[in-house]
């Protein structure tokens, strides 16, 4: 699954420039950067007296998880809270307000470990070679050539006339519940929900005049199936049922299952 940029063509359109709220929020990469130079400088002190072998099963989960896409949500988080700053032009002093209370949960480094956490505390060592077979097949490989794609052109003109021609020509019911259940299986819109659901309140905090959007659950849901559709506008239903049932596998369930109670907890 490689996520969605969260930004809508149309919320995209809706930004104020770059100029009226600078990228703040990138400290939360820099965090993960600074952290990965830590990680290294400590490591290279430990090889000058020992050498250590590679932990197999560190290697596994590492793969795991950049295979699965779930990092990406600490780019979401960081993406919809960038956005909600600079429409409300919001002061420098709470753009590092945000960047503080949500270090904790989304800096890659703290995601990462979050990840790492949940595939050790839900998946057994049989379960979890089995997930990275899954994710690893041909079929999820070509999956994740489709999304990428749709991300790079989800800010394009393509992108945005294709949308409104499936909303002024919905497509045929059948097609419709399939994509349904694909999101379902993905667990797409729930995991993007719950990193919402934990974005929301920090920014309700510093900003105390701004709420989120009342039906923003329904206008998710609805992004994700357009994304999706997109995605998959030339994928044949009997190819769509194939990668529903590899993600309805019992041990990507669980993973993905995991992950949105994780983030729901906070």
């Amino acid at each position: 699954m490689v996520l969605m940029t969260g930004v809508s063509a149309q919320a995209a359109d809706n930004r104020l420039p770059a100029a009226t709220g600078a990228p703040v929020l990138s400290a939360l990469a820099a965090q993960q950067k600074d952290g990965l130079q830590q990680d290294g400088q400590q490591k290279e002190g430990q090889q000058e007296s020992a050498a250590p072998q590679p932990d197999p099963a560190q290697i596994q989960a590492d793969n795991i998880i950049r295979i699965s896409g779930l990092t990406g949500l600490s780019e979401q988080a960081r993406n919809l809270a960038q956005q909600i700053l600079n429409e409300q032009a919001a002061p420098i002093g709470q753009q590092y307000d945000v960047v503080d209370r949500l270090a904790q949960q989304w800096a890659p480094a703290a995601l990462q470990q979050t990840l790492s956490s949940v595939l050790t505390a839900k998946l057994n060592d049989a379960q979890r070679t089995q997930l990275e077979r899954i994710l690893s097949s041909a079929t999820l490989e070509a999956v994740r050539h489709k999304e990428l794609q749709a991300i790079s052109q989800q800010s394009g003109s393509d992108y945005r006339r294709y949308i409104d021609r499936l909303r002024a020509n919905p497509v045929g019911e059948a097609r419709l519940q399939l994509i349904r259940r694909l999101d379902q299986a993905m667990q797409f819109s729930a995991l993007l929900s719950a990193t919402r659901e934990q974005v929301y309140p920090q920014l309700e905090a510093v900003m105390t005049d701004w709420q989120r959007p009342g039906n923003w659950q329904a206008a998710l849901e609805q992004e994700v199936l357009e994304f999706l559709f997109y995605v998959h506008r030339s994928t044949p239903n009997r190819e769509l049922e194939k990668v529903i049932g590899l993600y309805t596998r019992p041990e990507m369930q669980l993973w993905l299952s995991g992950v949105q109670k994780q983030l729901a907890a906070g």
